[in-house]
């Protein structure tokens, strides 16, 4: 028997800079590993069953690990999903991408410490193979509106991207 983990969040982006956690080493999930700003849907994001409020998690989420509010991101939309089996857990992670206007100063946070990293430098840091093949995607092709699920194989040694 498996359970679902259904996550949502977002990579947030100011100029050349995009905002991430790295996570504490206390946390079950990818402990010390970097990760886009987010969390797993809670009881009020499930209004009705038959529909998820990803984005009202993924705005939540946000508030809650950096203190940024709603109307201060730009531009948000959706891009990812990821899909992996871990133990005996399906995890679904939904990634927005969206704007801000400014490096808000960043709270001490519970989750993890939170860090505005150039752009370029995203590519060295370690994450979970899922949020990496999402973030390399992205800012290997900017101009790409479409969205894409990642699918991370049996073993979790390979992903592979398909359109939406």
């Amino acid at each position: 028997m498996f359970t679902t983990r259904i996550a949502s969040g977002a990579f947030l982006v100011c100029k050349h800079k995009i905002l991430l956690m790295k996570r504490g080493l206390h946390k079950k999930l990818a402990p010390g590993l970097w990760a886009f700003i987010g969390g797993h849907m809670e009881l009020e994001d499930i209004k009705n069953p038959q529909e998820l409020n990803l984005i009202d998690t993924c705005y939540r989420e946000v508030f809650e690990e950096t203190g940024i509010a709603k109307q201060d991101i730009l531009n948000l939309k959706f891009k990812y999903m990821t899909v992996r089996k871990a133990d005996n857990e399906i995890r679904i992670h939904h990634h927005f991408i969206g704007e801000v206007t400014s490096e808000f100063p960043l709270p001490e946070c519970d989750e993890g410490e939170l860090h505005w990293i150039d752009k370029k430098d995203i590519f060295d840091l370690p994450m979970s193979l899922s949020l990496k093949t999402a973030a390399t995607h992205w800012l290997e092709n900017p101009d790409d509106d479409e969205m894409f699920i990642v699918i991370i194989n049996r073993t979790g040694d390979s992903a592979e991207i398909l359109e939406l």
